[in-house]
């Protein structure tokens, strides 16, 4: 149970996917030998505010550059790329006259759908809105507006935190996950997706208790995973 570097292939499906990109790279588009860095360094983008050092920022600067003139100077490239951008402008365009006809609600009714408590003891509510069909995080505790953990508020726990009841109970019970669908958990299954679970790392722990909350697909996933590791 000590070392469990397969774990990083359990969540390597759940990474963007570069194929494309990559056969571009290896035909001309970038350095292929920076291939995985380039990848860090996309996935980086998706961050709210990502941090790049000066190498990071070079490599960037590159690419853009060179998908700028391929775009520029290609005939072929420029008109199909001038068709797709005229196509999502009038995608935007028609959702904003859509939603401007409509006034925001004057109150949000948000259904709490998991907890997530990180290492550094910091507790992260998950709420979910069905008419704007949209997820709010919010960090809770002292201090935090009693409105956000009224009663009228329906309570569920993560997954992760359920198999942990079912462990400590030897009882089987019903989970629910992120998408909705429920499903029925033995104390077997939990106590091995558990053991795994607090022998990896702290980064690690967080990225096993979001898959397994994901769905009953990403949850076998992970008790396939386990089972493989408990002995």
């Amino acid at each position: 149970m000590k070392y469990l570097s397969e774990f990083k292939n359990l969540v390597e499906e759940e990474k963007s996917d570069y194929s494309k990109f990559d056969m571009l790279v290896r035909a001309g588009l970038a350095n292929k030998a920076q291939l995985q860095r380039i990848h860090r360094i996309l996935d980086k983008m998706q961050d709210d505010r990502p941090q790049f050092n000066n190498a990071d920022k070079m490599i960037l600067q590159n690419l853009f550059n060179k998908m700028v003139d391929l775009i520029s100077n290609n005939k072929q490239i420029f008109q199909k790329t001038r068709q797709a951008v005229r196509e999502e402008v009038d995608i935007i365009e028609a959702d904003s006259s859509k939603n401007s006809q409509e006034d925001p609600p004057v109150v949000l009714m948000l259904k709490r759908k998991a907890i997530r408590i990180y290492p550094d003891k910091t507790k992260i509510a998950l709420y979910y809105n069905s008419k704007l069909d949209k997820h709010f995080t919010v960090p809770y505790g002292t201090g935090i507006d009693s409105a956000i953990q009224s009663e009228e508020v329906e309570l569920e726990e993560a997954v992760m935190d359920s198999l942990h009841k079912i462990v400590a109970g030897k009882q089987a019970q019903s989970v629910k996950f992120a998408n909705g669908q429920t499903r029925k958990v033995d104390h077997y299954t939990a106590s091995a997706i558990t053991q795994v679970h607090k022998a990896v790392n702290d980064e690690n722990k967080k990225k096993l208790a979001d898959m397994v909350h994901k769905s009953p697909a990403h949850f076998e996933k992970v008790a396939s995973f386990a089972f493989s590791k408990v002995k």
